[in-house]
């Protein structure tokens, strides 16, 4: 994949003339490439433009640029709108198309948000605001149409102008390139490189649309990000991972063709940024993805070529067998089983704000039971379905607002519902607080002196009774909430004062939902992160879950996510080591998981080969004897 005009090197919107000798340069490889059996890929840098950084419009290049919702204009970024540069953007990618490229890729500057110095994004231009305007049906001034955007309480009509016709002219800007290319070459695929799928639905994207319209007649693609721009400790990545690219797999269509970035920081993609073992892990833990292959940015961006000293060639040579085995299982989100995270990719045109001031405010807070789920070693995955029955659903932030009230009332009907105090909230706020048999609720914010610890009622975990955990520091703030009558409820904990005095109850279980007390989380709520909570959490989900399903975990161990997948032929069950602790072996839970030892088969990540079942099984708990190196991975393949 050769990358064009690229982060130091580009110099802005490229014109024909100066994107010739680009093209020369790619098809004389490509020519040499084909002879060994490798395929050339274009990445272009720019679409829109990323920032600005200093760069301006060329001699004839009459692009109208984007505008923030202050009216800043930028100096290099365009507006998607324009005329003139989706003229160029036409002409521009027949070129790169010019040299049949087995895929050319839309860079993530294909967006609306991010885009320095503006504030947030764009694009509030001229011609947006008269497309706007048209469909209010009167003359709008920017700041009156972004106020309106992101006011308070119940969304005003001015939302979904702005979603709606975001969604129109970037599906419509993303066949214009599609046409464009594949009117040159009609088998080369037009992948699509994104960012962060909250961020996104604010700005009313159509992952469909887009997709669709880059693909045509040829298979969608698209590149998810891949969390660390810089080598991170694998725990953290694990929380990242599954708030941000296992969202954006569940987020696209399901016919679509990942192949995700693993990226490295602009201005030294090299071992100094991200070592082998980091990048092998971002690798691995990418698998339970049903990836179809990987992009990576190893070498950096400023044409010094590859570095083979740093020897990514021999250290890729030894992994290459496992991830071709893995990528074979065909693992994909269907056969994927688990706790049913819901989100919706249209939350933010019913999202309430809070404060009225930032685009900020329409990004959907759905991800928190994913990363704490996996953190915590059991099996989960993101849904935009809600029609289930008899499975464990989680549900935080505002996804309730998406619902129908029937539908709401049938999600708690028909199944388990764990959630946060966001979704609590909500509930309180559309009138349905009887699902959670609740009178009242207050928040009381984090770190305000007055709820400091919450402590376990009766019990011990670990040998410890009554064990006490964080409530301020990084827990969120915490929802106080009087419940009508306790004859159906359980209180597992009480929240108290720093000097030992009840300010509410804790965790609290009902016949069909379990609630946890706390939202409007931090980006890392640790303070839930402890293996009291981890415990508490998979007893209540043994307790509460139905015969037919499929719940998975693995028990007493700091982030070890276990992903299983069920097919007609065989179960596959994927556990991937997130500490920077060896273990010596694990115990899972699993129900409905029947298996022989003559009929798995365990493949390690870190030697590619493959090993017997070494397993005794006890109460629905199946202890491995299996040993997973810190960042390293085992997949267990069981025939059925």
């Amino acid at each position: 994949m050769f990358f064009i005009n690229c982060e130091e090197l580009n110099q802005g919107h490229l014109t024909a003339e100066e994107t010739k000798p680009w093209m020369d340069l790619i098809a004389g490889a490509k020519k040499s490439l084909t002879e060994i059996g490798v395929t050339t890929s274009i990445n272009p840098w720019v679409t829109l433009l990323h920032c600005d950084r200093g760069r301006r419009l060329k001699e004839g290049q009459n692009f109208t640029l984007m505008v923030d919702a202050s009216g800043r204009r930028a100096t290099a970024q365009v507006c998607p709108l324009c005329p003139e540069w989706r003229k160029y953007i036409k002409k521009i990618y027949s070129l790169y198309a010019s040299v049949k490229p087995w895929m050319v890729w839309v860079e993530d500057d294909f967006r609306l948000h991010n885009h320095s110095p503006l504030t947030w994004g764009g694009c509030f231009c001229d011609l947006h605001m008269k497309e706007f305007s048209r469909a209010a049906r009167k003359k709008l001034k920017r700041d009156e149409f972004f106020k309106g955007i992101v006011k308070t309480g119940s969304p005003h009509k001015y939302r979904r102008i702005w979603l709606d016709l975001n969604r129109k002219i970037m599906t419509e800007t993303a066949g214009i390139i599609g046409n464009a290319v594949h009117s040159v070459s009609p088998e080369t695929m037009v992948g699509l490189m994104s960012s962060h799928p909250a961020v996104h639905c604010a700005e009313g994207r159509d992952w469909n649309g887009i997709l669709s319209g880059l693909a045509g007649k040829t298979r969608k693609v698209n590149r998810p990000h891949l969390p660390a721009y810089l080598e991170d400790t694998p725990s953290s990545y694990l929380w990242n991972f599954s708030g941000i690219s296992t969202y954006t797999q569940a987020s696209i269509p399901d016919d679509t063709d990942i192949y995700p970035e693993l990226d490295n920081h602009c201005v030294s993609s090299t071992r100094f940024t991200k070592s082998h073992q980091a990048s092998a892990f971002q690798i691995t833990l990418s698998l339970v993805m049903g990836i179809k292959g990987i992009t990576m940015n190893i070498f950096d961006m400023m044409g010094n070529g590859p570095n083979l000293s740093e020897n990514w060639q021999e250290f890729l040579k030894k992994r290459k067998a496992f991830y071709n085995e893995v990528c074979a299982l065909g693992l994909n989100l269907k056969s994927q089983q688990g706790v049913k995270v819901l989100f919706s990719s249209d939350a933010s045109y019913n999202i309430h704000t809070g404060r009225g001031k930032g685009m900020e405010e329409l990004y959907p807070n759905e991800t928190f039971w994913a990363q704490i789920l996996s953190c915590f070693g059991i099996a989960n995955r993101f849904t935009r379905d809600h029609s289930f029955k008899n499975e464990v659903v989680a549900v935080s932030g505002q996804y309730f607002r998406n619902l129908p009230r029937q539908e709401i009332r049938n999600l708690f009907k028909n199944n388990f519902v764990i959630l946060e105090a966001g979704a609590a909230e909500t509930l309180f706020e559309i009138g349905m607080e009887d699902l959670i048999k609740a009178k009242t609720a207050k928040w009381i914010p984090q770190d305000s002196g007055i709820t400091s610890y919450e402590e376990m009622v009766g019990g011990k975990y670990f040998g410890i009774s009554n064990p006490r955990f964080s409530a301020q520091v990084s827990a969120g703030d915490f929802l106080k909430i009087e419940y009508e009558g306790d004859a159906d409820l359980q209180c597992l904990s009480v929240v108290k004062s720093p000097e030992g005095k009840p300010k509410g109850k804790g965790m609290v279980v009902g016949k069909n939902f379990f609630l946890l007390p706390y939202g409007h989380f931090p980006a890392k709520p640790v303070s839930h992160l402890t293996p009291f909570r981890q415990k508490v959490l998979q007893e209540v989900l043994k307790e509460h879950s139905f015969q037919n399903d499929t719940l998975t975990f693995t028990l007493d161990l700091p982030y070890l996510p276990v992903y299983r997948y069920e097919f007609p032929d065989k179960t596959v069950l994927m556990v991937v080591n997130c500490s920077t602790d060896d273990i010596k072996g694990f115990g899972l839970f699993a129900k409905n998981l029947k298996i022989k030892k003559d009929r798995c088969l365990v493949l390690d990540s870190k030697t590619g080969k493959g090993q017997k079942a070494d397993f005794f099984l006890k109460d629905d708990v199946y202890y491995w004897n299996l040993p997973v190196e810190s960042m390293e991975a085992k997949v267990i393949i069981c025939r059925k």
